[in-house]
């Protein structure tokens, strides 16, 4: 138990500070989409431009199959994307004073923090086995994990783009 948890602290007193300051922002917009909020493209894509960066820059400078993780990246893409449209079809939209209004709910929230677990866990594992980057292995449970869980925020800002024209249109 004792080791456990000075892995556990060693884990955490090596985490760049920028990552906390991640997750506190991921936190924070994730609270405020429990209540029905205003949302546009232009906020719904600020997290998965977060996390995109974060993953394309350790897959391109880091690992030593790039091409082929980025391959299975893209592939992963669509059933992420899928599996979270269906999660995203029972939330509503509506126009209040102008601004387009998005149902609360605790569903972004879950989305953001999955993505950051699954983002911190396996760059600890890398940090933790830096021989991980040449295994073809994990790379390629890298690209299938890092695509499928980027391909979550798609399908909610895909629901979001469509709720607009619809409630363009009526």
């Amino acid at each position: 138990m004792v080791e456990t948890l000075k892995i556990l602290f060693e884990i955490i007193h090596r985490t760049p500070f920028w990552v906390w300051v991640v997750l506190l922002i991921l936190f924070r917009r994730g609270m405020a989409l429990t209540t029905d909020s205003p949302t546009s493209l232009g906020r719904s894509i600020i997290m998965p431009g977060i996390f995109i960066i974060w993953g394309l820059n350790t897959i391109i400078y880091q690992f030593k199959h790039p091409e082929l993780l980025l391959d299975v990246y893209l592939i992963f893409l669509i059933p992420g994307f899928l599996f979270s449209y269906l999660l995203y079809k029972n939330i509503k939209y509506h126009f209040k004073n102008g601004e387009m209004i998005q149902q609360g709910s605790f569903l972004p929230l879950s989305i953001m923090l999955t993505n950051f677990l699954v983002k911190y866990t396996l760059n600890v594992i890398l940090a933790t086995n830096s021989s991980l980057y040449n295994n073809i292995e994990f790379n390629l449970l890298y690209g299938c994990i890092s695509g499928f869980t980027i391909g979550l925020f798609f399908g909610g800002i895909y629901k979001t783009i469509k709720a607009k024209k619809r409630l363009a249109n009526s």
